[in-house]
């Protein structure tokens, strides 16, 4: 089977969509012939199309620019250019970039209906800069898509639902693909050894804080320093500076932007993952804490009650409250059954979220698709 593999890279592609694409493509490569028809922007396309696009949103510039139009057409001829160019049993999309002749499926771990769903609350925290009738218009845009697509891959059973009972999609069009851990424990089926008390090192990892809902770890870890053990510390890594203007409050060791390689490290010097995402497609960050032995501290949304599961390996919030959020720390932080439990269950993790086996998921849907 010749594959395409069609992706929108950023000028660095390694961490174009946390490494989802470089890895995925690199896995199939071992099981099936792929040839790379994907797309990158030069910078005189790239900076007139963001400069277009770009929109100031709570004191800070955002562009969704490869949302637009034009950037679609550019995806769009490129492509079929390629297309035209190599013969293909099959080209595997990551995001809807455009319909081919090509049998082709898609890739995505969330749609333009589920953000539809969301602005009914009112603005996105993601996408900020969409509007409604845009969103309206790029659903219908990617409905179109997905009538001519062979298969749609969801990264999670929740988005394959939502695809399903909520956009009216086939279900015999969609697979789940759960992704890869990229920064999982590169030491094979090691055993993870019981954390021992006193657990007081909390982690959050994530470029975009407010989306992870950074500040209300801050609040909560306030409370926990206040309230249950002054010595209760939070570790933040992901974004390039820091995101508040007063700078890191007591008990917060800010790292930063760090390489993919440094993650492991960074994952074992810590007790517990906390991550009570406001919007968040899978969630990639709570299984490779997960593969670590961390338990995780997670929200009641999305796809992560599948990956975090209550009184097992962590807790769910349901709210925005740093009390809520507090109080279930100190309550999983005492709990060692969820973390003997967290640390036998750890091997399991690593053998399913590997990059192998979404490769051979990806290659499974792909032969039915194309009979």
């Amino acid at each position: 089977m010749r594959i395409g593999f069609a992706c929108a890279w950023d000028p660095v592609p390694e961490p174009t969509w946390s490494y989802t694409p470089w890895h995925l493509r690199g896995a199939l490569r071992d099981v099936a012939e792929v040839e790379d028809i994907g797309l990158t922007y030069p910078t005189a396309v790239r900076m007139p199309l963001k400069a277009l696009h770009a929109r100031r949103v709570n004191g800070h510039w955002v562009s969704m620019w490869k949302h637009g139009v034009l950037a679609r057409g550019y995806a769009q001829r490129t492509l079929r250019a390629a297309e035209r160019r190599s013969p293909l049993d099959v080209v595997i999309q990551i995001q809807d970039l455009t319909t081919l002749r090509t049998p082709f499926l898609i890739y995505q771990d969330l749609s333009y209906g589920v953000l539809l769903d969301e602005l009914v609350a009112g603005p996105l925290v993601h996408f900020p800069s969409l509007a409604k009738a845009d969103a309206e218009r790029l659903r219908d845009r990617q409905h179109a898509v997905y009538e001519r697509a062979a298969g749609i891959l969801a990264m999670s059973h929740w988005f394959a639902r939502h695809l399903v009972e909520v956009e009216g999609v086939p279900a015999d069009k969609v697979h789940v693909v759960h992704p890869g851990a990229s920064a999982a424990t590169s030491d094979g089926a090691r055993t993870i050894t019981v954390r021992p008390g006193p657990r007081r090192r909390l982690l959050l990892v994530g470029k975009d804080f407010h989306t992870k809902a950074g500040d209300q770890v801050l609040a909560a870890l306030g409370l926990l320093r206040r309230e249950v053990d002054p010595a209760i510390t939070l570790t933040v890594a992901g974004p390039r500076e820091w995101p508040t203007p007063e700078g890191p409050p007591d008990g917060v060791d800010f790292r930063g932007r760090l390489p993919l390689a440094d993650l492991p490290a960074l994952y074992a010097e810590h007790d517990l993952f906390v991550m009570p995402s406001r919007f968040e497609g899978f969630g990639i960050a709570l299984v490779e804490a997960l593969s670590h032995g961390l338990p995780c501290i997670a929200r009641n949304a999305y796809a992560m009650p599948e990956i975090v599961r209550p009184g097992v390996n962590g807790d769910l919030v349901h709210t925005e409250t740093p009390a809520e959020l507090a109080a279930t720390i100190a309550s999983v932080l005492e709990n060692d059954e969820i973390f003997a439990t967290t640390a036998k269950q750890a091997d399991e993790i690593r053998r399913h979220y590997t990059w192998e086996r979404a490769a051979q998921d990806v290659l499974t849907a792909a032969t039915k698709a194309i009979g």
